[in-house]
């Protein structure tokens, strides 16, 4: 969420027939989830209003009731961003499909131990985590993109900073 609000553009929108866009004041996050009837996007509506502790319940939650063919209409409409990830069967990289009409999408992949050359230039293992997005370049320019995508890697590398912006 911090990344979206410093971002808001990636929070937003194409209003086709009005020719404008629209950014949207809240974030409601799309979670793909993998159910045996294919993948639908339960949505965590406010998730900016919900403490880190709270917000991974609450995807937990809204995850579960999907995949058990109990999520209602309200849980699987409203999304303004979405997050998908092939980690869980270890895929590494991908290009996430936006799920409209919505402007921007995170994919996340499987974290993997790599061999990592560190300041000193000593070899050592590490782990690494690939992130990708895709994005409606009608609304979201590539460097507006791009930068997005490095503060969200900022916070997945400092996670302190969350705790410091209050989350």
């Amino acid at each position: 969420v911090h990344a979206l609000r410093k971002y808001p553009i990636v929070n937003a929108e194409l209003d086709e027939q009005g020719g404008r866009i629209i950014v949207k004041k809240r974030y409601n996050i799309g979670i793909a989830t993998a159910t045996k009837n294919g993948l639908l996007v339960p949505v965590v509506h406010n998730a900016d209003r919900l403490s880190i502790l709270d917000l991974a319940r609450e995807i937990d939650r809204v995850a579960a009731a999907t995949r058990e063919g109990k999520a209602s209409r309200d849980e699987l409409t409203g999304s303004t961003f979405t997050i998908t990830s092939l980690g869980k069967i270890g895929g590494v990289l991908a290009t996430p499909i936006l799920n409209y009409p919505e402007v921007g999408i995170l994919g996340v992949h499987a974290i993997r131990k790599t061999p990592i050359v560190d300041a000193r230039d000593n070899i050592t293992v590490g782990h690494i985590m690939n992130l990708s997005t895709s994005f409606d370049h009608r609304v979201v320019d590539g460097f507006e993109g791009a930068s997005f995508l490095q503060e969200v890697r900022r916070y997945l590398e400092n996670p302190n900073l969350l705790l410091l912006a209050g989350i």
